[in-house]
């Protein structure tokens, strides 16, 4: 499918913007909400058909006229009940038109924002963020990086580039005569920019689309307008419209003002109109409350054109000018995109060069995918960290002694998920499906690879990164077990099927560094992330300790979790492979006195009844005396809180011990194999417990 960018794929999806699944905007996202609005499914012949159109004339409504059906001449003809809106094309960002006071080439104009109902005071404004689970430092990384790659033009790699400043005495001259005029009251811009050497990091990005559509939030927004600019610069918690990787530009864009010791940004920005690229220049400050001239104001600043009482950017040739005197980089030709500049950062490290430092740390954690190429071998971000302007090293990810296991695991899930030849590594990754009941949730990488001699013990790998899909950028990282092998460390990559990226993104927090199933409100895909996240760890802590692989009476388990682990037994079970059993033990010798009842295997069928699956578990019974044990097999349903044994009939039919007419217990002997059979709605987790009842086996 062809490359869109964001404010295209923003236009394109306004017609059908009901018939969209929350989360991500992509091409197939898209298409599928299209589909939709046409009452067509997204899937099978349908769906090529839409796709192989698509890519023939990047055209939405083209596509879905080619799957619905094709006239007697070969034409394809709209239905007539669609309405006018959906054959609409997307909608550019209007031109700010040059009048008035736009026109003025002069210093900046303050505007501080009053106190009025609902407005919010800086320092609230700060605290959106919430409390991360990561330092400040990665925060500026992973949220900055984000709203650039969600904001990528497709037609090559994203430029990202983090430089770090100490303003020449001509800027500083700028940014105390033409930027942050006025008293400023509440901040310590001046007081920065008195220093002996004021500082700051200038974040660029190129390949974007830059902050487009309108420059004021109080005016009607066109229909199909992205709301880039307004949301970064003035809306306070503002989900991006666009969607795109779930980012926000209202709670991101804090991180900016955290940095600053002041409080303080400038932004430039050039975005495509419908006249041409718009050069659009504006300063923001947050700052404490204070009281000027009898009134009360929240401690949030602007400095920009002062237009009808409301501040504005500067635009047009003025804000280029004025962009070119305060930026180290410029933007050539036509080239289109955002670059912040933050007043007096304060990252913890005593200089440029210890924040340089931290700034890699922070990139080669949180971003390391973005550096390796994808299957077009095209790497995604071309990063880089820079003292003045002078490029520091940034390690190759693949070649780092403790990454490298998570690239190769990286690697493994997105030959898997694209259905493409494994990527060849150095050392065997194991790829696992992570289910939720007979639903494939999402893949699982592992790999162990040796330690590199030098490092210390607490920095060995022994973590599951866990990332979306589409994005592929860090969300957060599970810690583990050590492996036990001297000389020896492991490494995990997950990451959920695309069909269910846009569920996990709606899990995350503001600072997008965990997911929380708690946040959902929709039942299953509460269910979904949350079984995703308890069946990683089950997988990661097997995989070190494989011999703790067999459940005990005691434990419960999953038919999904159980599907996934071992070799299927029904021939023609839909869905994808198993992974390969681990054989069992030999059962021969002395058997344990206390006997203990295991779920060996599991497979699936369909039973013609939508939206419903019969499962097959199998029951072995281990140790106790010869004369055998009674076995009991429990099912229930999986809930938030634990499992629902009270059946809902129109959710689970309990089918019972195969030949034996009975769902209770039964007796079996030493080392026998029995079968279990159930029917459920996909719609619903499924718990299963197998246990010795009586005598003296577990109860």
């Amino acid at each position: 499918m062809r490359q869109m960018s964001a404010e295209e794929l923003m236009a394109a999806v306004e017609p059908v913007r009901r018939h969209h699944r929350p989360g991500e905007v992509t091409v197939n996202t898209v298409l599928a909400a299209y589909l939709r609005a046409a009452d067509l499914r997204p899937q099978g012949r349908t769906w090529e058909v839409a796709v192989e159109a698509f890519r023939a004339r990047g055209d939405f409504a083209w596509a879905v006229e080619a799957a619905l059906k094709t006239g007697d001449e070969g034409h394809l003809r709209p239905p007539k009940s669609w309405p006018d809106s959906m054959l609409s094309r997307p909608t550019l960002t209007q031109a700010t038109p040059l009048v008035g006071e736009r026109l003025s080439a002069g210093p900046l104009d303050w505007h501080p924002q009053r106190f009025e109902p609902g407005a919010i005071q800086g320092a609230g404004a700060k605290k959106l963020l919430g409390t991360p689970h990561v330092s400040m430092e990665e925060l500026l990384v992973r949220e900055t990086a984000q709203n650039s790659w969600d904001a990528r033009t497709g037609d090559r790699p994203v430029e990202f580039v983090l430089n770090l400043r100490n303003l020449a005495p001509e800027v500083v001259s700028v940014l105390r005569r033409s930027v942050f005029t006025g008293s400023a009251s509440g901040t310590r811009i001046g007081e920065a920019l008195a220093a002996p050497q004021p500082r700051a990091i200038e974040i660029s990005d190129r390949g974007t689309v830059g902050l487009g559509g309108p420059v004021r939030n109080d005016q009607a927004i066109p229909p199909g307008s992205v709301t880039h600019f307004i949301d970064l610069i003035f809306n306070i918690g503002a989900t991006k419209s666009d969607m795109t990787s779930g980012g926000t530009y209202g709670f991101g864009k804090s991180v900016a003002y955290m940095v600053s010791e002041v409080g303080a940004i400038i932004v430039w920005s050039r975005c495509r109109t419908d006249r041409g690229p718009e050069d659009r220049l504006i300063a923001s400050a947050i700052g404490d409350v204070f009281e000027m001239s009898g009134s009360r104001y929240t401690g949030r600043h602007w400095w920009g054109r002062d237009v009808g009482g409301r501040p504005e950017p500067l635009v047009g040739p003025v804000a280029a000018q004025m962009g070119r005197n305060i930026f180290a980089k410029p933007f050539v030709g036509d080239e289109l995109g955002t670059s912040i500049l933050i007043l007096a950062p304060e990252l913890g490290a005593p200089g440029p060069d210890d924040d340089a430092a931290v700034l890699t740390e922070a990139v080669l954690a949180n971003l390391w995918p973005k550096l390796l190429a994808d299957d077009t071998g095209m790497v995604p971000m071309d990063i880089r960290i820079q003292i003045d302007g002078v490029d520091r090293p940034i390690p190759d990810p693949a070649e780092h002694p403790v990454l490298s296991g998570a690239v190769g695991c990286l690697r493994a899930v997105r030959s898997v998920q694209a259905g493409a030849e494994p990527f060849p590594t150095l050392f065997p990754v194991e790829v696992r499906e992570i289910r939720r009941y007979n639903e494939v949730l999402g893949h699982l990488a592992l790999t162990k690879y040796p330690v590199d001699p030098k490092a210390a013990e607490e920095e060995h790998g022994r973590d599951v990164t866990l990332m979306r899909s589409g994005a592929e950028l860090v969300v957060r990282r599970l810690r583990r077990a050590a492996l036990g092998e001297p000389g020896f460390q492991w490494a995990g990559v997950f990451k959920p099927v695309p069909a269910l990226d846009p569920v996990f993104a709606r899990s995350e927090p503001p600072a997008h560094d965990d997911w929380s199933p708690a946040s959902l409100q929709d039942k299953k895909q509460r269910s979904q992330v949350k079984l995703a996240l308890q069946r990683v760890q089950e997988e990661a802590d097997r995989f070190l300790e494989p011999h703790l692989s067999a459940r005990s009476a005691n434990a419960s388990a999953s038919a999904a979790g159980v599907g996934d682990r071992l070799a299927g037994l029904m021939a023609g079970s839909s869905g994808s492979a198993p992974t390969k059993a681990r054989s069992p033990g030999p059962t021969g010798g002395s058997r344990s006195a206390r006997a203990t009842a295991q779920l060996v295997g599991s497979a699936w069928a369909e039973i013609g009844r939508p939206g419903w699956t019969r499962t097959l578990v199998t029951v072995r019974l281990v140790g106790g005396p010869p004369a055998g044990s009674s076995v009991d097999l429990q099912i229930g349903i999986g809930t938030d809180g634990g499992t629902e044994r009270s059946l809902d009939p129109h959710y689970v039919q309990d089918g019972g011990w195969v030949g034996l007419d009975t769902n209770g217990p039964i007796h079996m002997a030493p080392g026998e194999r029995r079968d279990y059979f159930f029917d459920s709605s996909d719609d619903v987790a499924v718990d299963v417990h197998a246990r010795v009842v009586g005598g003296n086996g577990a109860s």
